[in-house]
């Protein structure tokens, strides 16, 4: 994990909430550390509590988190290892592929508590396509220049 402020662009120990994308059994979904609110929040588009238990990787991924932020000596108020987990209720996917719209979805609105927008299955679509056009005009893309020309915009 790089969790240096000149990697991150941002100073990790002074954020309240730290979103960890997560990919198990071909699924993504979110680790939310949430500081103030003292839990790790599991943003999901799918249930992942087997029985009334938190998945193991998922406590294994609380303990490395707490393990790399002490290694970097990025100090939290917290023990990262024992917060509670919790997995809101959340709008759910109604396919196998759209996770992963649904985790940059979920990181996108989420402020700790709840989503502060809606995020809508029957606008998949949109949302895949506004991801492109993002990707492709953002500054940082070393071939925007050509897609502009390209596109005569």
């Amino acid at each position: 994990m790089f969790l240096q402020a000149d990697i991150v662009g941002h100073d990790v120990a002074s954020c309240e909430m730290l979103f960890i994308p997560v990919c198990e059994n071909n699924h993504w979904h979110l680790h939310v550390l949430n500081i103030p609110a003292g839990r790790i929040e599991i943003l999901s588009s799918l249930p992942l509590r087997r029985g009334n238990y938190i998945s193991a990787s998922t406590r294994r991924l609380s303990m490395a988190l707490e393990r790399a932020l002490h290694a970097h000596g990025i100090h939290v108020n917290v023990e990262v290892s024992k917060l509670v987990h919790v997995q809101p209720d959340l709008v759910q996917q109604k396919n196998g592929y759209d996770c992963g719209i649904f985790a940059l979805k979920y990181m996108e609105y989420w402020n700790g508590a709840t989503l502060t927008q809606a995020v809508a299955e029957e606008k998949m679509h949109v949302y895949r396509l506004q991801m492109v056009v993002t990707l492709l005009l953002n500054e940082a893309n070393n071939v925007r220049g050509n897609i502009i020309q390209a596109c005569g915009l």
